[in-house]
């Protein structure tokens, strides 16, 4: 039977096949044609297909999440009239953008931080582009964000002093200074404000410590706000964040707490960062964005993401009084880095072998109290600072001490969480340094030189790495026993000690006038350690918790 699909040899089937696929072909052809005869079309650089474009301009802009928005806006509009032209937008912390920059790992055409503080550190690099904060954009107060429930309760909200918002009900939380500008200005503020009182540099102190230890990035803070549960508390924050968090979650609204003896604010720049590869058409688009952000619709966009404007109103944020404006100058590029060195001190753990005089000058009164008692009660503050994490003991020191050497081990060197006899180590701890006075040796000299070379020795042999190892050592008095080494003895022994791969700073704290403080900020030295005196034995409180705070910093 001859199939009805084959005449003359030819199958039908195979035509029909042939047939569709150049009619498919012709379909695609006829569409590109029309697509080249009505608009031309050429591919840029990312492989993006501009109509009429001789080729495609991307530019490359970062900032941060906050201001991300207002910026994408003013892209968006410019893209809508210029086909030719796209902007890829980034985000990140200004620091890190900084830092990025400063390596050459990324060259964005314009720069958009929250501080100025941040281009200046790149402008330290001598193989960084140098560049200069353009116009500003935009401004946002540093405040701490409440729920409102929290806020009602406590009472904490508005403008409140410093003091009250380290000793108040809630427990602060910032982020890192280093990546968050926020937390960055409000510490710089709270050391401005309280920085001639004692009371307030220790409260400052200890809340550091502590922060550090629980960092967590903005984003996470507000959320933690947000959600009014048990762990929400006063958290960092710029009004701008609070404004748009009453907008997105109004079920739980924050209240803005504005330190009243001084805060700073964000200040976002216009900032061209010049390179190599950038053309005429690139730096044109770079200035339509700035015009798109400047002009009467980035102004508006601005307004509505709740910045101030450089001559506009501030946004209506509960909590922050109508005509509020930053009482602080903008803190400089060292001022910056101080705050961030102290926090990432702290913020590593330590291992400390405190050892305190017990000699009969202790025994001095001052005011009600006498110096042990006064050294005992500072050292119980520390010792509830300190994380769990912290590894702490204990020594005492005087001539005529029993047992025949200059110092006695109360405590030895464990982590403050780990088991001791019936509770934990940092219990032990507080107990021993309770009853400090009952140690004192009524007539004892101080035995100094010995007591640190010992202590010094103790430290290394049991060096812990990951930690910051160090002797801190309290005196109201100069070395005294006529048996022991010689000044130049125990440097010598601490140079020939040394070695910078395990470091050990020795910090010595000096009570009264009766300390050699020149002897006593050699010691240091040797180590790379740093010496404080409290002329007024009644000070020493707030020197010693300095001088945990600052342990690792060379006198």
């Amino acid at each position: 039977m001859v199939d009805a699909t084959k005449r003359g040899g030819v199958n039908l089937a195979s035509i029909l096949g042939f047939l569709v696929v150049i009619a498919l072909l012709a379909v695609v052809a006829w569409a590109i044609l029309r697509e080249d005869d009505s608009d031309p079309a050429t591919t840029g650089e990312d492989g993006a297909v501009a109509g009429g474009c001789e080729s495609l301009v991307t530019v490359r802009v970062a900032t941060t999440d906050d201001f991300a928005p207002v910026v994408e806006s003013a892209a968006d509009r410019v893209e809508e009239n210029d086909e030719c032209v796209r902007y890829s937008v980034s985000t990140a912390p200004s620091s890190v953008t900084a830092d990025q920059i400063r390596a050459g790992t990324a060259r964005p055409d314009v720069w958009i931080p929250d501080s100025d503080v941040w281009v200046d550190r790149v402008n330290q690099s001598p193989d960084a582009p140098t560049l200069s904060a353009g116009p500003t954009l935009a401004t946002s107060l540093a405040a701490l964000a409440v729920p409102n429930s929290l806020a009602e309760s406590t009472g904490l909200s508005g403008p409140q002093p410093w003091q009250a918002i380290l000793s108040g009900p809630l427990e602060l939380r910032l982020g890192d200074p280093e990546e968050s500008t926020t937390s960055m200005l409000l510490l710089h503020a709270a050391d401005q404000a309280i920085g001639d009182s004692p009371q307030g540099e220790q409260l400052l102190g200890a809340h550091i410590i502590r922060m550090s230890r629980q960092a967590q990035t903005e984003e996470e803070l507000l959320a933690q706000a947000s959600d009014d549960g048990e762990d929400a508390t006063a958290v960092a924050a710029t009004e701008q964040q609070i404004y748009r968090q009453r907008l997105e979650n109004p079920d739980v609204p924050l209240t803005a707490v504005v330190p009243a003896d001084g805060t700073g604010a964000l200040v976002y720049s216009w900032v061209a960062v010049p390179g190599p590869d950038q053309g005429a058409a690139t730096r044109s688009a770079v200035s339509d964005l700035e015009q798109s952000l400047t002009g009467v619709a980035g102004v508006a966009d601005r307004e509505d993401a709740g910045f101030r404007l450089p001559d506009g109103e501030a946004p209506e944020v509960p909590g922050i009084p109508a005509g509020t404006e930053p009482a602080l100058t903008a803190p400089t590029l060292d001022d910056a880095d101080a705050v961030v060195a102290l926090w990432n001190i702290v913020a590593v753990d330590m291992r400390m072998l405190a050892v305190i005089d017990v000699s009969g000058s202790m025994l001095e009164p001052v005011g009600d109290q006498n110096r042990i008692s006064l050294a005992a009660a500072s050292a119980h503050t520390a010792l509830e600072v300190f994380p769990t994490t912290s590894q702490v003991g204990l020594w005492i020191f005087s001539t005529d001490h029993p047992g025949g050497a200059d110092w006695t081990e109360l405590v030895p060197i464990a982590p403050l969480d780990s088991p001791s006899g019936d509770g934990l180590h940092r219990d032990a701890l507080l107990g021993a340094t309770a009853a400090l006075p009952s140690h004192t040796v009524e007539g004892g000299d101080t035995g100094l030189y010995d007591t640190v070379l010992a202590a010094y020795r103790e430290v290394q042999a049991n060096y812990e790495p990951g930690f910051v190892n160090s002797v801190v050592l309290l005196t109201d008095g100069k070395n005294e026993d006529d048996n022991s080494i010689t000044l130049s003895e125990l440097l010598a022994e601490l140079q020939a000690s040394v070695d910078p791969a395990k470091p050990i700073p020795i910090i010595t704290v000096g009570m009264g006038t009766g300390t050699d403080e020149e002897v006593l900020r050699i010691i240091s030295a040797q180590t790379g350690g740093r010496s404080y005196l409290a002329r007024n034995p009644a000070d020493i409180g707030t020197v010693f918790v300095d001088a945990l705070t600052h342990r690792f910093r060379a006198g």
